[in-house]
């Protein structure tokens, strides 16, 4: 008896998804025993001391087909689904044990494919069947191949999957089909149980036959029969697209920066999303649940269909598409020379940027098409909110006919501010200023625009709440690279890092602070600082505490065991210094002083031969200081 028919959908569910782990757990921790006869490991890298066994897709397929006989919850079109994921791993396993060559294995995958698309998996497209059959082919090919790529760091393929999983299979249960979901909870539960053996440091990796599996059964799921009930063409593409954005953007991104570098698209490896926020400083633990929260919250987006509508849903997901651009602007900042080097990637020369016809007008172009996508999407969400969900018809058509003019003048007084000359990676205070500015009087410009237009029940009120939503969008646009970098720079893993107190918490300390952060050379941790002013006690500068004054600075650096002291202090005698240095030298703390110096250049002499980094020259204070 099928264990819908004993338990209640929610429970059976939850059941099948605990059994699935469980059994695939155990599976795992017999692959990884049997490890040492079977022989079979990942060739080795720099990233994994000790060997990691191959292909743990196969004990994941095999507790998520057993769980499956047993429950007896499959349909035509579950099987349908299953059957050709087990053909699509059998292709990478086969690839596994003797590697294929990229055009034999996508041979295999278009074999696989085409199979399970003439046997009716395919996307619903009332009217343009011709264009549904390529269509779904090209998506389960893409998406078995978007897995595949996202498969090179430790626990981060296993759980994507397991979390793409669990939203398709909410999705699905919200939709009725419970024989759908039963089959998608319980394919997250086997790559669930796998992921504690594969999460760093890994003890085995899922191979090509679970990465290419788990790609093509969620494509799959993904265009299957829950989708066709929707009557918005456009939902069929957006919400499988949110729930899988993560591993699409990162084939994507790897696909164009691959081509800019000049290596080729099929050999660059160690390049991906994760592997940049790694060569921005983060550690591989900590890149791997930042990319499980975003794939989380896109996901948490998607569910919220049926309380947002389908053109909010539309909008919001225009705002997370220009969200991402801007972060894959932001991961391409990092350099990933070091990686290439470490897995013999072969490199042509790459694209040089700035010798493209046009170049200084590329990024504006950018700016100025992501603005236009906010500023609409911007404005629809201020008539969702203006009119709580439900666009009366008049309204509609007073969105309809005011957006073209909406559009023009706000990108016009936005350019007219000189929004789209600025480098966003340095934005600050004057910025925003400029951006309140603009928004205030492309607000105004709008309102009198539309007073000239006349439109029947036009809402005043929209002025309003558009001007605070357009702030907030092209504002956070203009920060979002700052904010990234940031981000990244205090949360950097510590353990190559030079622990740092600063001495003096003024103007002085607070520049030292942005240097230490910005410039990842310095390899500096500012923990905290330390400064005689009674009114900074406990303060904090940019989350980091003010520890207490300079006469407790012994036993700040007991309790902190810092590295590094760096004395900001323009002002302090140097007698002060002295003594200062003396407590730093009595704790094993090296010491040095921030000084900034301006020189005058002479052309027939030689440069001076000083440590000079980032406009701070960081060194000891001579007798002529």
């Amino acid at each position: 008896m099928p264990l819908s028919m004993v338990w209640p959908a929610d429970l059976t569910l939850l059941i099948g998804f605990l059994a699935s782990a469980g059994v695939a757990a155990a599976f795992t921790w017999v692959h990884v025993r049997l490890s040492g006869r079977l022989a079979h490991f990942a060739p080795a890298d720099d990233f994994h001391e000790a060997r990691v066994a191959l292909s743990g897709g196969v004990g994941i397929w095999l507790a998520f087909l057993l769980v499956m006989v047993f429950a007896r919850v499959g349909t035509a079109t579950t099987w349908l689904i299953v059957g050709s994921s087990v053909a699509m791993v059998g292709v990478g396993l086969w690839d596994d044990l003797r590697p294929l060559r990229p055009q034999h294995k996508l041979l295999l995958q278009l074999i696989v494919s085409t199979g399970a698309v003439a046997a009716g998996l395919r996307f619903d497209m009332p009217g343009l069947e011709v264009l549904g059959v390529p269509l779904s082919i090209l998506w389960l090919i893409g998406m078995a191949n978007a897995f595949n790529l996202i498969d090179n760091m430790d626990g981060l393929a296993a759980g994507i999957a397991a979390l793409s999983a669990i939203f398709l299979g909410v999705q699905a249960w919200t939709l009725g089909s419970l024989s759908l979901a039963a089959c998608v909870v319980a394919f997250a539960g086997a790559y669930a149980g796998f992921l504690p053996f594969n999460f760093k440091p890994a003890r085995i990796f899922m191979g090509d036959c679970g990465a290419m599996g788990a790609g093509y059964f969620l494509g799959a799921v993904s265009i299957a029969g829950s989708w066709r009930d929707m009557s918005n063409l456009l939902l069929v593409v957006v919400i499988p697209v949110l729930i899988l954005v993560v591993p699409i953007f990162n084939m994507l991104f790897v696909i164009v920066t691959r081509r800019l570098s000049g290596v080729r698209v099929s050999g660059g490896r160690a390049d991906h999303i994760n592997y940049r926020l790694v060569a921005h400083g983060l550690s591989e633990r900590r890149s791997v649940v930042l990319i499980y929260a975003l794939s989380a919250g896109c996901g948490v987006l998607a569910l919220a269909y049926n309380r947002l509508g389908s053109m909010m849903l539309v909008a919001l997901a225009s705002i997370v598409t220009i969200a991402f651009l801007y972060f894959g602007v932001f991961l391409y900042q990092a350099s990933v020379r070091k990686f290439y080097a470490d897995f013999s990637v072969e490199q042509d020369a790459p694209v040089d940027l700035t010798k493209l016809p046009f170049a200084q007008y590329w990024w504006r172009l950018f700016q100025v098409l992501t603005d236009v996508i906010l500023v609409s999407s911007g404005y629809f969400v201020a008539y969702w909110i203006r009119f709580e969900g439900v666009l009366p018809a008049a309204q509609e058509r007073n969105f309809i006919l005011t957006l073209p003019y909406l559009i023009v003048i706000k990108t016009a007084v936005f350019s007219g501010f000189g929004l789209y000359g600025s480098y966003w990676r340095y934005v600050g205070v004057r910025d925003l200023l400029k951006i309140v500015q603009a928004v205030g009087l492309s607000a105004a410009a709008f309102a009198a625009g539309v007073v000239l237009i006349r439109p029947e029940f036009f809402s005043r009120s929209v002025f309003v709440v558009d001007a605070i939503v357009t702030l907030m969008l092209i504002g956070g646009s203009r920060v979002l690279l700052r904010m990234l970098r940031e981000f990244i720079l205090v949360s950097r893993s510590g353990d190559s890092l030079i622990r740092t107190i600063i001495v003096g918490a003024g103007d002085s300390g607070e520049l030292m602070l942005r240097i230490a952060r910005q410039y990842d050379q310095l390899r500096l941790n500012v923990v905290g600082f330390v400064d005689d002013d009674p009114n900074k006690g406990k303060v904090t500068i940019y989350g980091v505490r003010v520890l207490g004054p300079t006469d407790a600075l012994s036993r700040i650096c007991r309790e902190q065991r810092p590295e590094l002291a760096i004395i900001a202090i323009p002002s302090a005698p140097g007698a002060r210094i002295g003594e200062i240095a003396a407590i730093c030298r009595d704790a094993d703390v090296a010491c040095k002083i921030m000084s900034f110096q301006l020189s005058d250049v002479d052309a027939g002499a030689p440069p001076r031969d000083v440590e000079y980094r980032a406009g701070v020259l960081l060194a000891p204070r001579g007798p002529s200081d």
